[in-house]
């Protein structure tokens, strides 16, 4: 009886460590996010045999997001998003083109448990150019570009299902212009801002 007692004792101690475990970020933490779709198909596939690991593809855009907590709930963001394509063919066409977009703003944090909301406000800049050529010496190249601004607001939620290390999801909303070569345009609309892989230390 008394050894069962001890076991049960060990075992309720375990439990009570484990969930008093610290899993949210904490003042003066970094946090380092990045799009998690690819991860997650990754995960998928390989429950019918055709996984292929997650590839660096700046073709398709590839986003960073930072993060500085200046107390346990609040937190300074910045994010970074690239793309680059060059491409050509065997009749010497070719294209290429360039994307950059910055971002910044403040976070506001709630919860202390394993599932916390957060919402807040930012600004962003973008610019974009491309070249393209259709192998024709007397057609002259074609090149475009373009930038963009805009202020939004945005709420979102994040599980941690580690320590210090969640999946979230964002939602945001807000006006954006953008201008090119033909012509200037300003909206506001928003949409999900994507599901992310966050790491904090």
């Amino acid at each position: 009886m008394k050894k069962l007692l001890t076991t049960f004792c060990a075992l309720a101690l375990s439990v009570t460590v484990a969930n008093a475990q610290d899993y949210t970020p904490k003042a003066g933490d970094w946090g380092l996010s990045t799009d998690a779709g690819s991860m997650l198909t990754y995960v998928g596939n390989l429950f019918n045999g055709i996984a292929e690991g997650p590839s660096v593809d700046f073709s398709n855009g590839m986003a960073f997001h930072g993060k500085l907590f200046t107390d346990d709930m609040t937190a300074w963001r910045a994010g970074l998003g690239i793309g680059m394509m060059s491409q050509s063919d065997t009749s010497d066409a070719s294209y290429s083109s360039f994307d950059l977009t910055l971002s910044a703003g403040r976070e506001f944090r709630k919860g202390s448990s394993r599932l916390q909301g957060y919402y807040g406000y930012g600004a962003m800049l973008s610019m974009s150019s491309s070249s393209s050529d259709d192998g024709i010496e007397s057609t002259p190249d074609v090149e475009d570009s373009s930038f963009g601004f805009g202020a939004n607001g945005f709420i979102g939620v994040e599980y941690f299902f580690k320590p210090k290390m969640s999946l979230g999801a964002e939602y945001m909303h807000g006006f954006n212009f953008y201008s090119d070569d033909v012509d200037n345009e300003f909206s506001i609309r928003g949409g999900t801002a994507g599901l992310n892989l966050n790491f904090y230390f």
